[in-house]
């Protein structure tokens, strides 16, 4: 409810602000407004404008220039040229759309393709309802348990350099005592984090849910990627940087958001960094969820030096809704932002891997589906080589766009009040 009022209110921004500016104003100020709600409050850049075209190939490789964002203005120049009067803007317009999808056409081929380390993804497909609704909890988290540890051993089978379980595989029963020095091994769910690990002899990323408790204090509760070594044990963690707003992190409004919901809420501790892990030969580093929608965050593991990224994901929420494939779709721009390939590894689908052309290089699909399966997605992910400006200048469309719609807005204004003045 409150995630969609919050949408919400930028629609009457965006229309005053066109209409004090002009039409011609619009792509610009359509990109300062996305950039805005994708950053306060925690910031939700779902459905923006420039993922409308995840189909069209050639035209989205501009992505690896400026982001999302420049696609989104791309294609808002174009709708606002469609109901203006001039001839020169439409002509204008048409030459955008040309040269963009141009530069696409001569970058796939400059792009180079190379052979990286195989990987495996566990889709153990659990109802969400399972996981929450159940009277003995426990035990359906020790069956869920067995699912992935099953599945795991067929990807095994394989033998790939790294297996990957889904966000919140283990989501139940994980302490970790901070009041000493916390050991991993006094924990009830070490072994079981461990055993896949050990029975297999490959390196396996677990999404777990911790627990971390001290004495005196509230516990705090973190969503991680936990990497597991034979051998080692658990040799890494990620803990999740970006926490969904008012579901994982409600800052000031949680008093507010108990009241309406009747529940008493845990908020989430988020991650300070970004651990990079090798897989083979190559270097990876992991995502929680719906860390793939922010473009800076992916950026982020690319500069850290990683060749690919690992988002783990638990789109069981969703059962088979259109947000699956949003989330796909907006994982195919991170791969060609960076030159990245991106393995989409979640609980009930859309599992797949995702070349650094943003093409989808294999999706998990039983009998024709592709969402609420279960099964093994397993295969040897292409990797590039080649970099890309996005990855060394960020967000400068986004930021360009926001800095120009203020001065524009405030000139706009200090003309109105000279003018009434005179």
């Amino acid at each position: 409810f409150l995630v969609a009022i919050y949408m919400g209110l930028w629609f009457p921004a965006f229309t005053w602000a066109v209409r004090r500016l002009g039409i011609l104003w619009s792509p610009v100020l359509w990109v300062a407004i996305e950039g805005l709600r994708s950053t306060l409050f925690g910031g939700l850049p779902w459905l923006l404008l420039g993922y409308t075209q995840h189909e069209s190939l050639e035209v989205i490789q501009i992505a690896d220039l400026g982001g999302v964002w420049l696609i989104s203005l791309l294609v808002a120049f174009v709708n606002a040229a469609l109901v203006h009067p001039g001839r020169a803007v439409k002509v204008a317009a048409a030459a955008a759309l040309i040269l963009s999808a141009g530069y696409g056409y001569f970058r796939l081929p400059t792009i180079g393709l190379v052979d990286g380390p195989k990987i495996a993804v566990v889709q153990p497909n659990i109802p969400q309802s399972l996981k929450k609704d159940s009277l003995d909890r426990q035990s359906v988290a020790i069956a869920n348990y067995k699912k992935h540890y099953a599945l795991t051993l067929q990807a095994a089978e394989g033998k790939p350099d790294l297996i990957v379980w889904p966000e919140a595989a283990i989501y139940r029963g994980l302490y970790l005592n901070l009041d000493g020095a916390p050991t991993w091994a006094e924990n009830a769910w070490y072994g079981a984090l461990t055993e896949p690990a050990e029975k297999t002899g490959i390196g396996t990323l677990i999404g777990a849910l911790i627990t971390e408790e001290r004495t005196g204090h509230e516990d705090q509760y973190t969503n991680s990627a936990l990497r597991v070594l034979p051998g080692k044990g658990i040799a890494g963690r990620y803990d999740k940087t970006h926490l969904v707003p008012f579901a994982e992190q409600y800052w000031i409004f949680r008093p507010i958001v108990q009241a309406i919901s009747g529940l008493r809420l845990a908020e989430m501790k988020p991650g300070r960094e970004y651990p990079i892990w090798d897989a083979g030969s190559e270097r990876y580093g992991a995502q929680i969820c719906f860390e793939a929608i922010f473009p800076e965050i992916s950026r982020e593991i690319a500069r850290n030096g990683a060749s690919f990224s690992v988002n783990i994901s638990n789109d069981g929420w969703f059962k088979s809704s259109g947000e699956l494939d949003q989330m796909l779709a907006m994982a195919r721009f991170r791969s060609i932002e960076n030159r990245m390939h991106v393995v989409r590894a979640t609980n009930t689908g859309i599992s797949a891997f995702i070349e650094p052309t943003g093409r989808i290089q294999s999706m998990l699909a039983v009998d024709g589906k592709v969402k609420e399966i279960e099964g093994v997605l397993a295969g040897r992910i292409r990797l590039t080589r080649s970099g890309s400006l996005y990855r060394a200048w960020g967000d400068w469309v986004e930021w360009g766009c926001l800095g120009a719609a203020l001065a524009a807005l405030a000139g706009r204004i200090f003309v109105d009040r000279k003018l009434r003045a005179a």
